[in-house]
């Protein structure tokens, strides 16, 4: 589970999940860590608490943490090395078990800060809620699941549980020195949860800021915080999902109204966290939670727990006003100035007083984005790369090895970017915009530069992509095909509190800035309109959004990367009717002829879908006359023009001078105008079609907005509130699953070397094998067996080490997974369990994999995408 800070992780496997029995034993792969012998058992919901009792009795067996709120289960520990953990799944009124997993934080700076937040304020609704209706979150408790508060900071109150403080709860539960690559990691509490990451910090200015500098969205609420991260050791804040799982049930606990998670990890709702957050929404507690910071990576990107049912998943925009570090270039051309982004690692800032030479590595296109070992020496340089390639860690370092004393890395797509490294590497990095890096590099290559980086020096200015939808923001549909996120706001260039020992402020970039930024808009509602429940909220916070508008289309920014576009909390505070549900997540759908509305009879065979929308006027005294449109949205897809892949989607319509209609989707109803009285309720069919114009075999997903222009007797003003809808245009169960071959996967490769091994007919693996089966997943998939296939026989030999792989989440070279790796060695699994151990005999095999198509039936062999390697030899 990572911090949504935006990220910029070196992953070197999935993070999907490889079960034993669905439903029962989870396991995870070999390159997933886990907490040796620990584990999370998850009881049937009917099981009393007693239960437990019979593990206190178990031999070598401890009980850690008891769950009886959120789950209805337990995290043990085992001290017998060879202990197998199906035997927990056996027994009665076990639901599921899963092995304890690290999870990493990962705090990133932004190409920018904002210094005022009035601008921001104001798109949002929220400085007219607080000046016109005087919400503050005042009586609304908000728990905050994170990395710890700097609670002395003077903007968050400087205070700590004292009378009149805002900080009323919260523990620590993991202390200083948590170190996942301990055999044992130490858990030792401290008294208070002091941040000494920052991400937890930065979130609580967001939602508690009192100013000058950061004005929070719910200054006046009472706030929780409970620390699960801890310090960053290697560069990296490690913890685990039983640590997480006691915040969230502490929180719960201590009766918060709205519990913030800004985090996540996988991408379906079996991960422990989102089962137990799903649990939490059915209690009557509003949670929030960051999509994922993986746009880069396309579709369906988003994480657990915002993907779980009834959580509000949360995207980003772009902030309006930014505040940069300013770089100053001087070559013989004359000076020019560039926006730099905070550092990558705030432990090495960006300071350069005087003027520093500029260099860019010599050589292809490896070395111009630095993924390569430098021809040249550059010490006493700052190196300028190109984005891409590898990632900014493996950038950094070879700069360092290189003698640079700092890189600047300038963006491959339009827009600003925010860089993050580990501290592992001691030099400083930013980032900057493509334009600036055009400057820059046009200017080396007509002769030498310098740049000069000033200590403390800042200036405004407007972003470009302000108020547009940030380009790190997780994508849409879920695995299953639902609407995520929900709702977007502010969280790209955030500038908000950081620990004092850290500088006081900083500015962060990541879904993670936005979901606080929602749930103090939530504590606003609610205090504003405290006889709602949690489904009401979701329906008039999501309603009320605002449609992003795409410049480069003319049409609506699609809801699978807005939700319901930029919240406005103002309107829903306001709102005097209510839509069930406010999202139509239509999936996919079998072409025919529409029935139960004969006007459209006449579009022949097409793809489509009926759905009904309940409205309820709750203004007691005055009729509501409504009426709706259509107002669709671009549509996206993985698949170019010419059929090949590519991770960035494409837009449709790419030329708006001339788009046929039958190329967007349609909204038709029978009854689209209508009058309720006051107080009562009506119900609205809509019929939706899918772009029939657009290929199958492309695979795009549609999208759009249901607009209700609404008016009330004798007033004359009108307003508009939406339902969005999104589904996809073709049927989803015959997607291929893996990677693209223009992927290079999947891949027999050496695990030292990292080369691939192109010729196997000469391969033999024996007892000292260094090879792995890389693979990729080009969306999620429930199941993926991966096993040795006699060559002579075309049978199964059995599963290969960790072959039987249940829930992954989809992978991208850009993404936090960037690729699912399995060792190849002469050893198999003969059941599913893999708990049945065998050695092959020697002879020819081949590497299958079967990875399940959306919606697939695990027992039905045509439901897989078949994958098969070439022949080796095993001896």
């Amino acid at each position: 589970m990572t911090l949504l800070v935006l990220s910029a992780l070196v992953v070197a496997f999935c993070l999907g999940i490889a079960g034993v029995e669905a439903g029962r034993l989870i396991s995870y792969p070999p390159h997933i860590r886990t907490k040796r012998g620990s584990y999370i058992v998850e009881f049937e919901s009917h099981i009393p608490k007693t239960h437990v009792s019979r593990f206190h009795a178990m031999s070598d067996v401890s009980v850690d943490r008891h769950f009886t709120k959120v789950l209805n289960g337990i995290s043990v520990s085992v001290s017998k090395r060879d202990f197998d953990p199906s035997h927990f799944a056996q027994m009665d009124g076990v639901k599921r078990v899963w092995p304890v997993r690290y999870y990493y934080p990962a705090s990133t700076p932004s190409a920018a800060s904002n210094s005022s937040s009035l601008y921001l304020h104001h798109a949002t609704g929220v400085e007219k809620a607080l000046k016109e209706l005087g919400v503050d979150g005042k009586g609304i408790k908000i728990g905050i699941v994170d990395s710890g508060v700097d609670y002395n900071h003077p903007e968050l109150g400087g205070c700590w549980k004292t009378e009149g403080c805002p900080w009323q709860y919260g523990e620590d539960f993991i202390g200083d020195k948590y170190n996942e690559a301990d055999a044992i990691p130490i858990i030792e509490p401290n008294p208070t949860p002091m941040d000494c990451a920052g991400h937890g910090t930065h979130v609580s200015g967001i939602l508690a800021g009192r100013g000058p500098q950061v004005r929070g969205v719910a200054p006046g609420a009472t706030f929780g915080m409970y620390r699960v991260f801890s310090c960053p050791i290697n560069g990296e804040g490690g913890s685990s999902d039983d640590i997480l799982l006691q915040g969230i049930e502490a929180a719960f606990e201590d009766g918060h109204d709205i519990i913030n998670l800004s985090l996540g990890g996988g991408a379906w709702s079996e991960e422990p966290v989102a089962v137990a957050c799903a649990q939490i929404v059915q209690q009557g507690v509003v949670v929030v939670a960051a999509l994922g910071n993986d746009g880069a990576g396309g579709l369906q990107t988003g994480s657990a727990p915002a993907i779980a049912r009834g959580v509000i998943s949360v995207g980003s925009v772009d902030n309006w006003n930014v505040t940069s570090k300013p770089g100053i270039i001087t070559s013989a051309q004359g000076t020019q100035k560039i926006a730099l982004s905070m550092p990558g690692d705030s432990k090495y800032p960006f300071d350069f007083d005087s003027d520093t030479p500029l260099e860019i590595p010599a050589g292809g296109e490896d070395s111009i984005v630095g993924c390569a070992n430098y021809t040249e020496n550059m010490s006493g340089k700052i190196v300028v790369v190109k984005r891409g390639g590898c990632t900014f860690n493996e950038k950094a370092l070879y700069a360092y090895t290189a003698g640079a004393i700092g890189v600047i890395c300038y963006n491959n797509v339009a827009g600003d970017m925010s860089p993050a490294v580990s501290n592992s590497v001691p030099i400083p990095f930013v980032g900057i915009s493509d334009d600036d890096g055009k400057h820059v590099t046009d200017t080396l290559a007509a002769g030498k530069a310098t740049v000069k980086a000033p200590k403390g020096a800042r200036e405004i200015s407007p972003s470009k992509t302000g108020g547009q939808i940030s380009l790190f923001s997780s994508i849409g549909p879920s695995a299953e095909l639902d609407m995520v996120p929900l709702i977007s706001a502010p969280g790209g260039n955030i500038w908000s509190t950081y620990p004092q020992k850290l500088g006081s402020y900083a500015s962060l970039s990541g879904t993670s800035m936005a979901t606080p930024y929602i749930s103090g808009t939530v504590a606003l509602l609610k205090q504003a309109r405290p006889d709602l429940d949690v489904r009401a909220i979701t329906r008039l916070l999501v309603s009320n959004g605002k449609p992003i508008t795409d410049p480069a289309t003319g049409l609506k920014t699609t809801p699978f990367m807005s939700g319901a576009g930029l919240v406005n909390i103002y309107d829903a505070i306001k709102s005097r009717v209510q839509f069930d549900p406010p999202v139509l997540s239509l999936n996919d759908s079998k072409i025919s002829h529409i029935q139960g509305y004969s006007k459209l009879e006449s579009l022949g065979s097409v793809r489509w879908a009926a759905r009904t929308i309940s409205i309820h006027n709750t203004d007691s005294k005055k009729s509501l006359h409504l009426s709706l449109s259509n107002a669709a949205a671009n549509s996206l897809s993985m698949i170019l023009a010419n059929g090949s892949f590519s991770y960035t989607p494409r837009t449709w319509p790419a030329d708006t001078s001339s788009v046929s209609e039958d190329t967007l989707p349609q909204v038709y109803s029978p009854n689209a105008e209508k009058s309720i009285g006051p107080g009562k309720s009506c119900s609205v069919t809509v019929f939706i079609v899918a772009p029939k114009g657009l290929k199958d075999l492309e695979s795009w997903y549609y999208g759009g907005f249901i607009n209700f222009t609404l008016q009330w007797d004798g007033e004359k003003t009108t307003s508009t509130q939406v339902v969005s809808y999104g589904g996809y245009n073709g049927d989803s169960t015959i997607q291929d699953v893996l990677s693209p071959p223009s992927d290079g996967l999947p891949a027999l490769v050496d695990t030292v070397t990292g080369e691939p091994v192109n010729d196997l007919s000469t391969l033999v693996i024996d007892n000292n094998a260094t090879k792995a089966i890389l693979f990729g997943l080009s969306i999620p998939s429930r199941l993926v067996e991966i096993m040795l296939v006699d060559a002579a026989t075309d049978k199964s030999a059995g599963y290969m080490v960790q072959g039987y792989n249940e829930y992954l989440a989809r992978t991208c070279p850009e993404c936090s997974v960037p690729y699912v790796g399995v060792p190849l060695t002469k050893t198999v699994f003969t059941d599913s369990k893999l708990t049945n151990v065998t050695r092959v005999p020697a002879g020819k095999y081949h590497v299958r994999i079967r990875a399940l198509r959306p919606f697939g039936d695990t027992s039905v062999d045509s439901d897989y995408q078949v994958w098969n390697s070439g022949d080796f030899t095993i001896a």
